[in-house]
């Protein structure tokens, strides 16, 4: 009795331990969403579609899916396994173990395949953000959402640009017109190109940049110095890279308990099968 006592108390701490892992990933990837929305939600509409931000949001409710199920399945084989503890001899045993032996098959494999898709689905994910932020550079100079979230981003994450500062030598411009006052801009003396930031590039402890020229768009101001991005008064670091890290280790985490869970699906599985051959 007392080996079917330690199967019995193993097979249901394992089963605990699922429970939780699923319900941490349930609420990192609640936490996925939230930091999303709340910091990049304009980030998820890719070209203007809004439809691209509800099939993100799609995407991580059927992830968060998957894992509700995994709690629902472990947290029933608790119960189960506590009546082949104490009624060895029902009838009913063979064939819930037999029900339970498949649910558990069809989760494992559920579990590997959401595991899967949720690389596949960060991927996107980052892919999406950074045209977006392309997106946003070009319409810095004429939309005040764009130029306030550009702003923000670029003075509390200390970035500059979506890969580097020189992004924003590249900007469009809106018609033929103002493409050549800007290039008149830039080559004032016909002379070397220099970099044209917003302010917000400034580094902290040069958050007035002083020394380079102010130019006002109306709805913001550049900057322009032909040494500009020889100095060190401006972030060189791409934001994206900001965007990133600031979600790397959420994603990390989920990543980890993905392993975890498949890896513990399949022990969970050999304890319950031995519990049935001990009782």
């Amino acid at each position: 009795m007392v080996p079917n006592r330690c199967i019995y108390y193993l097979t249901v701490a394992v089963h605990v331990v699922l429970v939780l892992v699923a319900l941490s990933k349930v609420v990192l990837q609640e936490n996925l969403r939230s930091q999303l929305l709340e910091q990049y939600d304009g980030m998820l509409v890719s070209g203007g579609a809004t439809a691209t931000k509800q099939l993100w949001l799609l995407g991580l409710r059927l992830l968060q899916l998957v894992d509700v199920q995994a709690v629902l399945l472990h947290g029933s084989s608790i119960l189960l396994s506590n009546r082949f503890f104490h009624d060895p001899y029902s009838r009913h045993l063979n064939g819930m173990s037999h029900l339970w032996s498949v649910l558990t098959c069809c989760c494992m494999l559920t579990n590997l395949l959401a595991m899967l898709l949720f690389f596949r689905f960060i991927s996107i994910t980052y892919s999406t953000v950074q045209d977006s932020l392309y997106g946003g550079l070009e319409m810095y100079q004429f939309d005040s959402v764009w130029s306030d979230f550009w702003n923000h981003l670029q003075t509390h994450s200390q970035c500059c640009g979506v890969r580097n500062h020189t992004d924003w030598t590249g900007m469009l411009w809106e018609t033929p017109e103002k493409e050549d006052q800007f290039r008149r801009l830039l080559l004032p003396d016909g002379g070397q190109t220099p970099a044209l930031v917003p302010i917000s590039c400034c580094r902290k402890q040069h958050h007035h940049c002083t020394g380079a020229e102010r130019i006002n768009l109306g709805v913001t101001e550049l900057l322009r110095t032909a040494a500009l991005d020889g100095t060190s008064i401006i972030n060189h670091t791409g934001c994206f890279a900001s965007v990133q890290n600031s979600l790397a280790s959420t994603v990390r985490l989920i990543s980890t308990l993905d392993v975890i869970l498949c890896s513990m699906q399949v022990s969970g599985f050999k304890c319950k099968r031995s519990s049935i051959i001990a009782a």
